[in-house]
């Protein structure tokens, strides 16, 4: 069954992930790419879809970047084309999840705003600044994340017990933070 976004919009019709970057639209209208000719412009919407084969995985994207969008507010006409600033934010917030797909995310924001006829949004020197960021928070993330260690047993507890003379401080430490 489809999925909609978190807030309905006539712009984001509900439909299959796999139609969402041919059928989600945005209130600016786009520069021209074609001669306004039915012919040409039908070639030119076959030629869209036929470039990208995993649409799905892009719908999904997509739809991320409008939850994103819809939870921060940002109005819609802001949502396509879409600035560096906003990108940036979504790349920053969409790492955070729990299964980070912060680039994928961005690759699909990316193929929305070229199927609907805009200029892709980021530039090399976006793309660095957001891999760098992306790069700190993962360092941020990686430092707090340990090896998972096999659990403390009760047989191992009394083995260390049984070495142990209580009386002693340093014993009776070390008891104390075991246990």
């Amino acid at each position: 069954s489809p999925s909609t976004c978190q807030d309905p919009s006539s712009l984001r019709p509900q439909c299959k992930a796999t139609e969402r970057l041919f059928l989600w639209r945005g209130t600016n209208s786009p520069p021209p790419c074609t001669i306004d000719h039915p012919v040409i412009q039908h070639l030119a919407s076959l030629a869209n879809r036929a470039s990208l084969r995993d649409t799905a995985s892009y719908g999904a994207g997509l739809r991320k970047f409008h939850k994103f969008c819809d939870i921060f507010s940002i109005p819609e006409h802001d949502r396509l084309p879409a600035s560096f600033e906003l990108l940036h934010s979504f790349a920053l917030w969409a790492v955070t999840d729990p299964d980070p797909l912060a680039r994928k995310y961005l690759s699909a924001v990316r193929a929305w705003h070229i199927v609907q006829g805009w200029p892709p949004p980021l530039s090399d020197a976006h793309h660095d600044h957001i891999n760098w960021s992306l790069r700190g928070l993962k360092n941020i993330q990686g430092s707090r994340r340990k090896p998972l260690r096999p659990p403390i047993t009760v047989p191992m507890l009394s083995a260390l017990k049984a070495t142990l003379t209580l009386s002693d401080p340093f014993d009776a430490c070390t008891w104390a933070m075991a246990s």
